[in-house]
């Protein structure tokens, strides 16, 4: 049969890009001189137009959409709409991020620190995170965006309390990046360089002599950066520090209720003693986080008891503690967050959401700062469990994968021993990763069941058996036989339910896993539970 029979037609379309098992939402600011960004180039993009509006952002991309056709701007929330304020933008490439935000790199932020600078550390993610992409797979959409306004401080990077997923319109940048359905991780970058004292010195100066005094010419420069700063407007203003406890348990709680999958990446805050040469940890943070720790275990306190409650210790794997910062040639100090996430998408999208980067060369040339000791970082993994990341043989990269608590249910906890809890394969971040995983695919599993599947269909148990055989040949389950590696049992239940009781073998590191896949189809709910086995 030939072509120019007209008996067969080509139609050629471009194919779907390939979407990847993780993908990551950063948080931050993009400063600009006139406080707006390229809304008309995002306008005329349907196809990331389209992504946002599936997010429940109908109402915004219509808007945007007007405004490109020559609609007045005049209407509420115009101003933040036209400089893309809390709206999650799938950002494709660098180039992307730049055509959006073409002076994020360059023009100044308010905040201004000795360490840090005022540049912004959005836009440094955002570079370190493509920076990590693996070839051949640069089409593959993985990072989402969300710029907040710098006035906002602090309060535009925390969540709502009892916010609720259901009114896009109304939430906060944090709730909003929640709205993505395959984001497993968050960033906050600026959150982080916000946390960074303003006055707080690189190298501790050494203390000199005052100069004798002596009539000098008006003009002359006399200040080596060394004298005392005598006069008032020379002293640097008192600040108060921002406490933990306002910016740990409302992560975690609100992970830990709307989004159980999703990781949260925090670099720790940096402090300065008069014992030590260079910052280090905070140690006001690294106390907050040992109390939420010790609680692991404990009953949980009442709502009247102003000590860190026992029910933060099982959410707390839902943060992942990262060490040190980066310094290179042209940054006086930038983010880790960017990087490590970058590298973590990357893994997971070629090797799977079970693969750690840990012992991974990461792209880029800049240096850990402050620069961590081997000793340092066995220190900082095992207390309180942070990410760190080290120079080994000329290279940067992770030391280890390491939480602060064991990724699993505060049920579990309370059932472990507190030897137990200290097991260092329980604290592995790579599994949290892909416990997260498996909740998303199998809540799109249930929701493509929803509307077809009566209790007596085989249908679920097979597609099951078909996922779970899949991993297994992936690597991720251990096992000679797909029946050694996992085990599915179907559970009673009510009419227009389906429940089934999975176990499965982790190939990293932990012993087994229970799943229960609970399927509603009268009430519309799919519900996945995990739980731990050890033995």
């Amino acid at each position: 049969m030939l072509l120019a029979d007209k008996r067969i037609e080509l139609d050629a379309r471009p194919t779907a890009r390939r979407l990847a098992p993780v993908e990551v939402v950063l948080i931050g600011h993009c400063p600009s001189l006139d406080g707006r960004a390229r809304w008309d180039r995002l306008a005329r993009d349907p196809a990331v137009l389209g992504e946002i509006a599936a997010l429940g952002f109908g109402a915004e991309v219509e808007r945007l959409r007007a405004l490109a056709a020559g609609a007045t701007a005049g209407e509420a929330g115009d101003e933040a709409l036209l400089a893309l304020y809390r709206l999650p933008i799938p950002i494709r490439s660098l180039g992307h991020f730049q055509v959006l935000f073409p002076e994020a790199f360059a023009v100044a932020c308010g905040y201004r620190s000795t360490l840090a600078g005022d540049a912004a550390w959005l836009p440094m993610a955002v570079q370190d995170f493509f920076a990590a992409d693996e070839r051949g797979f640069e089409d593959t959409r993985a990072l989402w965006v969300i710029r907040v306004p710098e006035a906002e401080g602090f309060a535009a990077f925390l969540p709502r309390p009892d916010a609720s997923l259901a009114e896009p319109a109304g939430l906060g940048a944090f709730e909003r990046a929640l709205l993505v359905e395959r984001a497993g991780i968050l960033a906050l970058p600026d959150l982080e360089r916000l946390l960074i004292p303003h006055a707080l010195p690189d190298l501790p100066r050494v203390r000199l002599a005052n100069p004798e005094p002596a009539f000098l010419p008006c003009g002359t420069e006399v200040d080596d950066t060394h004298r005392e700063r005598r006069r008032a407007g020379e002293r640097p203003p008192a600040e108060t520090p921002r406490v933990p406890a306002d910016i740990v348990p409302p992560i975690l709680r609100t992970l830990a209720r709307l989004r159980p999958d999703v990781q949260c990446l925090l670099t720790l805050p940096l402090d300065h003693q008069p014992q030590d040469e260079l910052p280090a940890p905070a140690r006001g943070f690294l106390a907050h986080v040992a109390r939420i720790v010790g609680d692991a275990g404990a009953e949980p306190a009442g709502e009247a008891d102003d000590a860190p409650h026992a029910e933060l210790a099982g959410k707390l794997r839902h943060l992942q503690l990262l060490w040190p910062y980066l310094r290179s040639a042209d940054r006086p100090l930038a983010p880790a967050c960017g990087l490590i996430a970058g590298m973590q998408a990357a893994v997971s999208l070629r090797y799977g959401a079970w693969r750690s980067i840990a012992g991974r060369p990461l792209p880029g040339k800049a240096l850990p700062w402050p620069p961590p000791t081997q000793q340092a970082a066995t220190a900082l993994r095992a207390t309180p469990g942070a990410t760190v990341v080290l120079t080994r043989a000329g290279r940067l990269q992770v030391d280890d994968e390491a939480l602060c608590v064991p990724c699993l249910p505060g049920a579990d906890l309370q059932r472990m021993t507190k030897a137990q809890r200290g097991l260092e394969h329980w604290r592995s971040a790579e599994v949290m990763r892909f416990m997260g995983w498996l909740r998303r695919e199998l809540q799109a599993l249930g929701e493509r069941l929803l509307f077809d599947t009566d209790p007596g269909d085989p249908r679920p148990e097979l597609a099951l058996r078909g996922f779970f055989g899949r991993l297994h040949e992936a690597g991720a389950l251990r096992g000679a036989q797909p029946e050694h590696a996992y085990r599915i049992r179907e559970l009673p239940a009510v009419d227009s339910a389906i429940a089934f009781e999975i176990e499965i073998a982790p190939a990293y590191p932990i012993d087994h896993l229970r799943l229960t896949f609970l399927h509603d189809r009268h009430a519309a709910v799919t519900e996945t539970r995990i739980e731990a086995i050890d033995g």
